[in-house]
């Protein structure tokens, strides 16, 4: 090979085109998590995307990584700051408390009092997407939708309101999506919006998984009934939590006393499980989350008693394996993988 075939094929390799095209910047992978819980040193940590290589990051509640990997949102009794992950450039950018990046990685989904707000992080601008109390929210694939939860608290009966409600992020074609008040914690996938649903006479705390059509069409259960199991004391039902790309499972959580407990869910069948963690026999331990990979293909969560230590863990979905990062006054995990 010469020297010249040699050069091109790297500059083809690395995607460099002949129009002098520049090659796109892969984004760095961070986790983050918090530790020193409740003390006058809580703060931010940051590291790797396995939780290696960790160090303070800044002081805080916690923190969300953006898409690129660019910027840390961290939440403060006084409001959102952002700062990069060398700690340079921190600033205020706007009251509230920030739960989601866009895939833009300038815009935030926060709320502020009870609305869902977007809040621009280069300009700190605000715009209001709902005014009601929203509870739980998810993004389209593309990056330009939005479907969340609002619940109402005040109702004749006394029980539970949620209904799923969607809008595109500038806040335009705001729509319902679900009637009757039994259906919350929408997760939107490529296909298809997975939610809970509460039948008729079920009441509050025991849902089950359907799905529709992004425009709220074309109901239907993915999972028909609810395991007894997932209904006794101490759980809650069963909510979506991510799709798993590429493959037919659902990963969804189960609300108990001490967290939310990782489930899968077939959605040809139905058919739910929770890992075990613990490999000795009659003996098991739930893998605990608090945020999905992208492709759905990993979490991350921490797993608290009643009160500290908590255990940081990995947990790769497809192979079953488990990488505890970190024992201690730590929680509130969350990555860009």
């Amino acid at each position: 090979m010469t020297r010249a075939t040699a050069l091109l094929a790297v500059a083809l390799a690395c995607g460099v085109l002949a129009s002098g095209a520049q090659p796109q910047r892969q984004a760095d992978r961070y986790l983050v998590y918090t530790r020193a819980i409740g003390s006058s040193n809580q703060a931010v940590w940051i590291g790797d995307i396995e939780g290696r290589r960790m160090r303070r990051l800044t002081r805080g509640g916690y923190g969300l990584v953006s898409p690129d990997g660019e910027t840390i949102a961290v939440s403060r009794r006084s409001g959102i700051f952002t700062i990069r992950p060398d700690r340079s450039g921190g600033r205020f950018v706007a009251r509230g408390r920030p739960t989601e990046w866009l895939p833009d990685s300038r815009h935030l989904l926060a709320v502020q009092r009870k609305a869902l707000v977007r809040i621009d992080v280069v300009d700190g601008s605000v715009d209001v997407i709902d005014r009601r109390e929203v509870l739980a929210s998810s993004i389209s694939p593309d990056g330009q939708s939005i479907a969340y939860e609002v619940n109402r608290r005040r109702v004749p009966s006394g029980e539970c309101w949620f209904d799923v409600y969607a809008a595109r992020v500038d806040r335009s074609a705001r729509r319902r999506l679900t009637e009757g008040g039994r259906s919350s914690t929408p997760a939107w996938g490529a296909k298809w919006i997975a939610y809970a649903y509460r039948p008729p006479g079920t009441g509050c705390f025991k849902p089950r998984i359907w799905r529709m059509d992004a425009d709220g069409g074309s109901k239907a259960p993915l999972m028909r009934t609810l395991p007894e199991r997932f209904g006794n004391t101490g759980y809650y039902g069963v909510r979506p939590f991510a799709w798993v790309k590429g493959r037919p499972l659902l990963l969804a959580t189960i609300p108990t006393e001490w967290g939310a407990e990782l489930a899968l869910v077939d959605i040809r069948d139905g058919r739910t499980w929770k890992p075990d963690l613990d490999p000795r026999p009659r003996y098991r331990r739930s893998m605990y989350v608090d945020d999905a990979s992208g492709d759905g293909r990993h979490v991350v969560g921490a797993a608290c008693g009643a009160e500290l230590p908590c255990t940081i863990q990995i947990y790769s979905v497809l192979d079953g394996r488990r990488r505890d990062v970190i024992t201690g006054s730590a929680a509130y995990p969350d990555w860009n993988r």
